[in-house]
């Protein structure tokens, strides 16, 4: 694993997949993730794990003293040595499973303690898209839409991201991404939302549209 000021690449990947980091955090690793094929690998085997887990209904803040204690213990525990492996493997690595399955049980005893901690607060909103594999999280005025399961985009063809409010017509974010080679993504919707807007994905020329080509295959409603 590289080592970038001091801390290994990587080990941000199961605090970003709970929502544990904060909000300038989550923003450097997400920008992190599009230059490491490793740590899209790591984020990747920790969205297998807690899309297996039961949904308890609506997510809730992660407490500031929660989150330190999650990092530590996702720092000590152990990764195994990285195989060598041919470059042309896209699926996450053995390395990736193997550490993955180690820290299942560190995830479910984070989840269960984010809902015993929260006492049943309502912080964060958790919207299941009714258009494609998706949930909207909402955390106070942030939201990020979280993917699952859309491919990568053709060649010369990427996503682009909309907001509608109301009936009017979709307007962009200005907002465009691809995903992982394993189906997966998660982007910050650059506007508050409010009652009754929706966010949307479609699939546009490369450099983006002005306005929707092609019909929605993500949409996630806020009521």
């Amino acid at each position: 694993m590289s080592v970038e000021n001091g801390r290994q690449c990587g080990e941000n990947a199961a605090a970003y997949v709970l929502g544990a980091l904060d909000h300038a955090e989550a923003e450097a690793f997400r920008a992190h993730l599009a230059e490491c094929p490793e740590c899209r690998e790591e984020v990747a085997g920790f969205e297998a794990i807690t899309g297996a887990l039961p949904r308890t209904g609506a997510g809730h803040q992660v407490p500031r003293g929660l989150r330190r204690r999650v990092m530590r213990e996702v720092r000590a525990t152990p990764r195994p040595a990285r195989e060598a492996r041919a470059p042309t493997v896209r699926a996450p690595s053995r390395f990736s499973l193997a550490w993955a399955g180690g820290l299942a049980a560190v995830l479910v005893a984070v989840i269960v303690a984010v809902v015993l901690s929260a006492g049943g607060s309502s912080g964060t909103r958790v919207i299941r898209a009714s258009v494609g594999s998706a949930q909207l999280r909402i955390t106070g005025g942030r939201a990020d839409l979280v993917i699952h399961r859309l491919s990568q985009p053709p060649a010369g063809r990427i996503y682009e991201m909309w907001v509608q409010r109301g009936a009017a017509p979709p307007v962009p974010t200005g907002t465009l991404f691809s995903t992982t080679s394993s189906g997966t993504a998660s982007v910050g919707v650059p506007v508050t939302l409010g009652g009754g807007s929706a966010v949307m994905v479609t699939e546009e020329p490369a450099g983006g549209s002005p306005a929707p080509t092609s019909a929605p295959i993500i949409v996630a409603r806020v009521t």
